[in-house]
């Protein structure tokens, strides 16, 4: 369906790359993922998730609402291999948006592949500690 995608904006993600995991893409987020597993009733295939402060969000409103909606990650998202077999897809322009507080483990890689690169100097969970920033960019980059 590249065809029917204008631009694909990458927020504070993973940039995939075919034949590579998550584990393969960031250096030192396997053992960080062996420290968080759930190594419980059998459930080591999950990792705890980030609390909201890991997140960078520090409203306690925002914190309230957030803890009851977050769960453990299944393991397996980050250890398979992405299968890129798409070559239409290759085409679709990208643009990347970093929150630096979080982390910068893209940066490098969007720069090397020219991808359109924007970051912000929040948390991870932008769209929830600064929704109008992140809308205000996205309107900005639907644009290009």
């Amino acid at each position: 369906m590249a065809n029917r995608i204008k631009r694909l904006v990458y927020l504070d993600g993973y940039l995939a790359e075919d034949g590579k995991s998550a584990f393969d893409l960031i250096p030192g987020l396997k053992e960080i993922y062996e420290k968080r597993a759930i190594n419980e009733h059998e459930k080591e295939w999950l990792v705890s998730s980030y609390t909201p402060q890991e997140f960078g969000v520090t409203d306690k409103a925002d914190i309230a609402w957030m803890k009851p909606r977050l769960s453990p990650m299944p393991w397996h998202t980050h250890d398979q291999p992405s299968r890129i077999t798409n070559l239409e897809a290759k085409k679709i322009p990208k643009s990347y948006i970093t929150c630096t507080e979080f982390g910068d483990f893209m940066i490098n890689k969007a720069k090397s592949e020219h991808i359109g690169y924007h970051e912000l100097r929040m948390g991870h969970d932008i769209m929830i500690t600064a929704p109008n920033e992140l809308a205000a960019l996205l309107q900005s980059i639907s644009t290009q």
